[in-house]
């Protein structure tokens, strides 16, 4: 982590300022189901976030047929992930439901089991 992303203190609770993923209600946006901070805690969220968040925030066609991955941006542009954020957003590509929520639990465990 760089100086610049903490809050100033040099103790081992300092957290990151960068923002948090929210995971929000596709049709009702005031309704938050998780944050995350880090991808720890995102792998500790993800399975009490209903799948059809996860679908929204990980891979959508918008009005404009441009494709939309808010997970993928937060990881690649915030988090600096860019090879988990590109297997995430092509599995989000071609799986849904509960199947992509799965799948996305088994590849951040993956993910760490190989740190």
């Amino acid at each position: 982590m760089l100086k610049s992303q903490t809050n100033g203190t040099n103790n081992q609770s300092t957290k990151p300022i960068s923002p948090p993923f929210i995971f929000r209600d596709p049709n009702s946006p005031e309704k938050i189901y998780g944050m995350a901070h880090s991808l720890q805690e995102l792998a500790e969220i993800l399975p009490f976030i209903p799948y059809f968040s996860i679908e929204f925030h990980s891979y959508r066609v918008e009005s404009d047929s441009s494709i939309s991955s808010d997970l993928g941006l937060w990881l690649r542009y915030i988090l600096s992930l860019n090879e988990l954020a590109d297997e995430i957003e092509e599995l989000a590509s071609s799986i849904e439901g509960l199947d992509l929520k799965e799948k996305l639990i088994q590849l951040l465990n993956a993910h760490f089991l190989d740190e």
